[in-house]
């Protein structure tokens, strides 16, 4: 019966996740009306609805004032899912050091990035066949948030720093420390994963997202620290949004980097000989 309410009790912080941008953008969406109200006084003007509404939606389309919203989520986010894997299940948010000194280990994390990111493309492309109108739909979510074109800092600081952080936070922090308390280490990754691609809220985003969540569920494990799958994170969106300015994805390149990939995936492996602990606190510790 207890692991029935910890079963249900793993959804909670997708929810709270989900909730949380919007929690943040309608405040963030109000200050933008607010400075529109003002502007309009100052000026003198008149702004009738249409007017208003014609500018509000272009501040709420800026690729800068999205990007803003979701920096800000990812601050809160890491505050408080921070907050709730470390008092909660006890989590080590310790920088650490130790390990970021094993060199074939870090070598082992950045040889793995260009497979993930080979991975992802060839799941892109066969959900774009099954799923055409979705893949457009993802499309210009991509093309709106500027990976498109060249990347801003904003862009940078949210998905290559801040997002990556946020995330392994919420999922491999708190959601895979809870679900551990319910399956065993296979199951519990596959269900954190699995809330990980639900979490980008579009199939074709999500389904290569599950995969990912599994290589980065591997790493929490392995390495007992929430800080390397954290820098696996960054790692692979800064490689995805340097990759998506040039092209690099020819036949041959493509079979050298899934080489290279495993040959990394083989590093880390070997270079964290402990075996995978749970790093959560049992629940009858709250």
């Amino acid at each position: 019966m207890k692991k029935i309410g910890y079963f249900f009790f793993t959804f909670l912080p997708l929810f709270a996740s989900i909730g949380l941008q919007f929690v943040v953008m309608l405040p963030l969406m109000g200050f933008a009306m607010l400075y529109i109200c003002f502007s309009g006084l100052l000026s003198g003007q008149k702004l009738g609805y249409n007017e208003l509404s014609t500018q509000f939606m272009t501040i709420c389309s800026n690729q800068n004032f999205s990007m803003m919203i979701s920096i800000v989520f990812a601050i809160s986010g890491i505050l408080i899912f921070g907050t709730w894997y470390s008092c909660q299940f006890h989590g080590n948010l310790k920088f650490p050091g130790n390990q970021l000194n094993n060199s074939k280990m870090l070598l082992g994390l950045v040889l793995l990035v260009p497979g993930l990111q080979i991975l992802s493309s060839i799941i892109t492309g066969f959900s774009a066949f099954f799923l055409p109108g979705w893949m457009d739909f993802y499309e210009k979510l991509m093309e709106s948030a500027g990976f498109s074109s060249s990347p801003s800092f904003l862009l940078i600081l949210y998905a290559v720093l801040i997002g990556p952080i946020e995330e392994e936070l919420t999922f491999r922090g708190v959601i895979f420390s809870s679900a551990q308390k319910v399956f065993p280490f296979w199951a519990a990754n596959i269900f954190q994963a699995l809330l990980f691609g639900i979490f980008h809220l579009n199939p074709i985003q999500g389904i290569y997202a599950f995969f990912v969540g599994l290589v980065l569920g591997y790493v929490y494990q392995r390495s007992g620290s929430i800080w390397i799958s954290s820098l696996l994170h960054m790692l692979y969106n800064g490689f995805g949004t340097i990759a998506g300015m040039i092209e690099i994805y020819s036949p041959l390149i493509m079979l050298l980097l899934v080489v290279i990939s495993i040959a990394g995936l083989y590093l880390f492996h070997k270079n964290t000989s402990l075996p995978g602990v749970n790093h959560s606190a049992d629940f009858s510790d709250m």
